[in-house]
């Protein structure tokens, strides 16, 4: 097979938001990004539902599994300097409930931006390169890579040369991969990937006959409460809040077993939503019901509180199953319904700039540390302020 040397100063593996960001601040060096696929921000282009949500003006570090770590990161590169920091590339924005959206609500806008500044800076994208062993060589590094065709088959190799490298390859969420090996084999330790922001399953008797149905309610988990839309589905729960919920279990702090509380009304008390349910007294709990939620949740509620759609309503009893609607969790949908996953390299073993503590010149941005936030903008903001981080730090060596 044909082989290639490539000599740079930056060998950046993994060609998503945090790498290309990175290249886009990056100056005066000769970079290189080497990605396993057919192109760059494929994943980019996903998120928000195609839309991008860049960040979040209450971002905040206890959104995050790793708060103590990320907090200086934030403080050193909060959203308004990401915001910043599009605008200087050109991309108008817009606001969307605290919500930093490209102006375009297209994350194609925001990857145009990324490349056409990355290339500015010099950096050079390889495609169909896979990076499959980094060693310590010479004063820097040497990497071996696959280089492959478009339907992935191995037709050629590539030997690099860098003076730094930045493993910044994201997770398995999605299409993605884990990459961590590249650096465990240099001597660090990583916590093994578990899905986060993905659908919950659940007990199938308490979501029986609700697919499909949208509500706007508050979620417990574990002592943790999210208020959000929830999407009922055969299995389970999907919808902000309990994605949200869902990084609970991935971070360790929930088990199967647990219950999840539903509170259908969590702008009223159950004082109040009994007065309400007694006010039409006279009326069948069916009529009552409906005249506040979806049919299909109404029924639920009847039938959890023992109540028959034709019975004068006991308001005590539906009171509390409309504020305490209780199902078990089961565990969550895999990596491929994932946004993003909890775990990666420990953030103890990189410094203030994301350099390897255990080998000079070695960085990690993004997901490949062992850092998730929550939905809201959170994770692309630790991509924007990782990369920043690393930016600077490479800039000074």
């Amino acid at each position: 097979m044909k082989e290639r040397r490539i000599d740079t100063d930056i060998a950046v593996i993994g060609g998503g938001a945090a790498a290309l960001a990175l290249c886009a601040m990056l100056e005066g060096r000769r970079t290189a990004v080497f990605e396993r696929g057919a192109r760059a921000g494929k994943k980019l282009l996903a998120t928000g539902n195609g839309k991008c949500n860049l960040s979040g003006y209450g971002v905040r570090a206890e959104d995050y599994n790793r708060p103590d770590f990320v907090r200086p990161f934030l403080e050193d590169f909060p959203p308004e300097s990401a915001a910043e920091f599009f605008r200087s590339l050109g991309l108008a924005l817009r606001g969307v409930g605290g919500r930093i959206y490209p102006y375009s609500e297209c994350a194609s806008s925001v990857l145009d931006v990324l490349m056409s500044a990355a290339a500015d800076r010099g950096a050079e994208l390889y495609t169909h390169c896979d990076v499959k062993e980094i060693r310590a060589a010479d004063g820097g590094f040497l990497l071996e890579a696959d280089v492959t065709d478009d339907k992935g088959n191995v037709c050629g190799g590539a030997e690099i040369r860098a003076r730094a490298v930045v493993l910044a390859t994201g997770s398995p969420a999605t299409s993605g991969k884990d990459s961590l090996v590249l650096y465990e084999a240099l001597g660090h330790t990583a916590r093994p990937f578990r899905p986060s922001l993905v659908p919950v399953r659940t007990d199938r008797g308490s979501v029986k006959g609700l697919n499909g149905v949208r509500v706007k309610c508050a979620a417990e988990l574990g002592g943790v409460r999210e208020e959000g839309e929830i999407l009922f589905r055969d299995y389970g729960l999907s919808g902000i809040a309990a994605l949200n919920l869902s990084a609970l279990y991935a971070r360790g702090r929930a088990a199967k077993g647990d219950r999840i509380v539903l509170d259908f009304a969590p702008g009223f008390s159950e004082e109040e939503v009994a007065r309400w349910i007694e006010r039409f007294g006279g009326e069948s709990a069916e009529r009552v019901l409906r005249g506040m939620f979806h049919s299909r949740v109404a029924e639920r509620i009847m039938q959890r509180a023992g109540q028959s759609p034709q019975d004068i309503p006991d308001a005590r009893k539906l009171a509390a199953t409309v504020k305490r609607y209780g199902l078990t969790l089961e565990g969550t949908a895999d990596a491929s319904a994932a946004q993003v996953m909890s775990g990666g390299l420990r953030t103890e073993e990189f410094d203030g700039h994301l350099c390897s503590r255990l080998v000079p010149g070695a960085y990690a941005v993004g997901e490949a540390l062992d850092v998730d936030g929550l939905c809201g903008g959170c994770n692309l903001q630790w991509a924007w302020a990782s990369a920043h981080a690393a930016a600077r730090g490479i800039s000074r060596r």
